[in-house]
């Protein structure tokens, strides 16, 4: 086997190492501590599996391969974490972090021929997500029992996706679905993200934390104009991703 495979499992056992070797608490928030977190979040632009191509003629709503849902979803995370802050204030951490969340079912018109209109939709869109965080950590501020904190995210995701998806045609104004088909999807895909975030210890236990991410989606360099859900580059968009804002309630043991 080549060496290569053995370096991402190298570098993670190196790390765990560093965390958990005893530091010198020269203040209250410098050394090793582990955090459970509540966090309290909403998830924007769902990606999802594209299952249609549209037509000439028709507005796309995402990439070649995937989509993404005008839609938002507030639901509840969870984190364990553990990092080792120097003496300098700055530090390491690593942490898992969970969510799932349900969006509202989707509808996309993928193809016009005369009055005849194919339809796709997506029934109880679900992704569920895990997280491992490799945290990038600095105190810029501390006093007593209280401190100020900033932290960059690196992601590496499984993420799975469910859904039901129909296909059907609508005859002009008349709502019956002709010649209508349904399957139900379950697929489990790694992805990479990244995030950046504030904390506020407000005792020597608790903390709050704020903080964004994004999962990155697919990247293209067809040069088209689409709606919300992407990074743009001269009106055009290049990268599909998803935001999450997230707010949480840490304790440290």
């Amino acid at each position: 086997m080549r060496l290569t495979q053995f370096i991402p499992a190298l570098l993670l056992s190196g790390l765990f190492c560093s965390l958990t070797q005893p530091a010198e608490a020269v203040t209250t928030f410098r050394g090793t501590r582990t955090y459970l977190t509540l966090l309290n979040t909403n998830i924007k632009y769902p990606l999802f599996s594209k299952e249609f191509k549209e037509a000439d003629g028709i507005i796309s709503v995402g990439g070649t391969k995937e989509i993404w849902l005008d839609d938002n979803q507030k639901t509840l995370g969870f984190r364990l974490s553990r990092e080792r802050i120097r003496p300098n204030g700055s530090g390491l951490g690593l942490s898992l972090t969970y969510w799932r969340g349900t969006f509202s079912n989707t509808s996309f018109l993928y193809r016009k021929r005369g009055a005849q209109n194919f339809i796709a939709k997506y029934r109880n869109p679900t992704h569920t997500y895990l997280f491992l965080d490799l945290n990038g950590i600095y105190i810029a501020w501390e006093s007593g029992n209280n401190a100020l904190g900033f932290y960059s995210l690196f992601s590496l995701i499984g993420d799975r996706e469910q859904y039901s998806i129909d296909r059907y045609q609508l005859l002009g104004n008349d709502p019956t679905q002709l010649d209508l088909s349904s399957d139900n999807r379950d697929k489990t895909s790694l992805r990479f993200g990244l995030g950046i975030g504030g904390r506020i210890y407000l005792t020597h236990l608790f903390s709050l934390w704020l903080e964004k991410r994004w999962i990155v989606g697919e990247r293209f360099s067809d040069e088209r104009t689409f709606g919300t859900g992407g990074l743009y580059e001269g009106g055009r968009q290049k990268t599909l991703y998803v935001p999450f804002n997230s707010i949480g309630l840490a304790i440290g043991f």
